[in-house]
Order: structure tokens, then sequence, then C-alpha cells
């Protein structure tokens, strides 16, 4: 199935604000709810569907300017290639004014399952920049004692498991892997639990947040929240969706063939 399914990126859409909020307000009241995770980054928590994480952001800072980029899925049937239904894959909003510029990345999941975030980034730039120990203990009193804290040369990493969950994600003293840039999750946890790191049931994999604070003084922050448990069963469910859709396609290609008159 690996190979012969892949996925394929639509272009970016430009949308303003207001249109941009009007049209996910309402798709928002036919989904389905989904449990949230407790940790945010600025009101914005896994689990949100596309309206509620745009309300969120809209309620940080005004003048946001908003990208949208659709995927779908594709696979050959013996013959030809099928695409499958487009879907959203991932949301960029930027901010960039006098006070700064400020870039989110939020990650959605795919078919057939309900949209919803599973992974948001948030990379600022301080324009005012504190000190490692000032914006540790910021995020300390947001989000707890971190799980995991290395130094990075001058970078300090900070990292929070969602607490009596098992920790999914990887870790060292100069990097935790988090949210976007992992590649494959369900390939990724595979690997781990033939090491004995990750429990069978990928439902069962926590929410992580992993904060870079680059420098000293600080001058830029980078956040991921990643709620691995969500994105690994969508992408399961995604990856055995697609599969079914392709043993259809074959079969149905098959009933049809017909040698020539001979």
């Amino acid at each position: 199935m690996k190979n012969a399914i892949r996925l394929s990126a639509r272009g970016f859409t430009r949308l303003s604000t207001l249109r941009f909020i009007a049209f996910a307000v309402i798709g928002a009241s036919i989904l389905p709810a989904t449990a949230q995770s407790t940790f945010d980054v600025v009101g914005v928590r896994p689990g949100m569907t596309e309206a509620e994480a745009m309300s969120a952001l809209t309620a940080h800072r005004a003048g946001m300017r908003i990208q949208k980029r659709n995927m779908s899925y594709n696979f050959r049937d013996g013959v030809q290639q099928i695409n499958t239904e487009a879907f959203l894959h991932e949301v960029w909003v930027t901010y960039d004014d006098a006070q700064g510029r400020e870039d989110f990345r939020l990650y959605f999941s795919p078919l057939p399952s309900a949209s919803r975030v599973v992974s948001v980034s948030r990379n600022v730039s301080l324009n005012a920049p504190p000190t490692q120990a000032q914006l540790s203990s910021q995020l300390t009193q947001k989000y707890g004692t971190p799980t995991v804290t290395g130094k990075n040369y001058a970078d300090l990493n900070l990292t929070w498991g969602e607490s009596g969950k098992p920790m999914c994600w990887r870790s060292n003293p100069k990097a935790t892997v988090i949210g976007d840039g992992q590649g494959d999750i369900t390939d990724y946890l595979r690997k781990e639990q033939a090491k004995g790191r990750v429990p069978a049931d990928f439902s069962q994999c926590g929410v992580a947040v992993a904060a870079n604070l680059v420098g000293e003084p600080v001058r830029q922050l980078v956040v991921r929240i990643t709620d691995y448990g969500l994105w690994a069963t969508t992408q399961q469910k995604a990856k055995d969706w697609v599969e079914q859709q392709r043993q259809d396609a074959v079969k149905a290609r098959l009933s049809k063939g017909a040698g020539p008159k001979l």
C-alpha cells in the first residue's frame, strides 16, 4: 500500500479574515464534538475545529494573513491514477506589523475523519528579548514543570508531556521532535513500538508541547503542540480508507475487462 498510495498537495488559497471565519462557522455546526487538549498556544489547542482555532487567533491579535493548503490521496487501480476527495491539511497564519512578526501553522486530521487540529506551531520574534530564565518562568507558569529540559548550544529546549499518558514523541537534550517535520507519524510510531516505547494502541498516546528558546537573551520563541493519539489514529484511518478505495477500484476495473473479438 505504501507504494500505491500517495499524498498530493493542492495549491495554497489566500482568504481574508472575515470570509474565512464566516465559511468556517457555517461548517462547524455539522461536525461532531471531539475532546480538546488542556495544552494550548494563545487559546489554540489540538481537537479544535478550523472555526474554533481561527476564532482564538482572531482574539489573539489583529491583522492576520491566512493561507490554506488542501491535500488529497492518490492511488492506481493498475491502469490509471485516481485521486480521493481533497481535504484541509494546513493553515498558515502570519502577523507582521509594528509589534513584530509572528507565524502559526495548524495541521488538520485527514479524511475520512472529521477535520480537527492535530498540531499547532507558533514562531514569534521578540522585540524586547527576555532572558531564558524569565521566559522559562512564564512557560512553567502556563504549562507546569517541564518533563524534559535540555540545552543546544545557546538555545534552551523545554518539553511537556500529557500527564498519565505515554510519551510517544522522541527527545534528546538537543532537540525534541514534535509535530510538523515528523513525516509519516504512524510509520514512526510503529518503529518505536518495536523498541517497546509506544503502546500498541496509538490512541493512548498523549499531547506534547515543545518550546525552543533561541539565544540568550531570547530573540525568538518557537512552541509546538501535537496530539499524537489524534494524529496517529486519524492518519491510520486515512490509510485504511484509501486502501479500501484502491481495492474497490481494482475490482471494478477487472470486472469491466474484455478482450477483442477473435
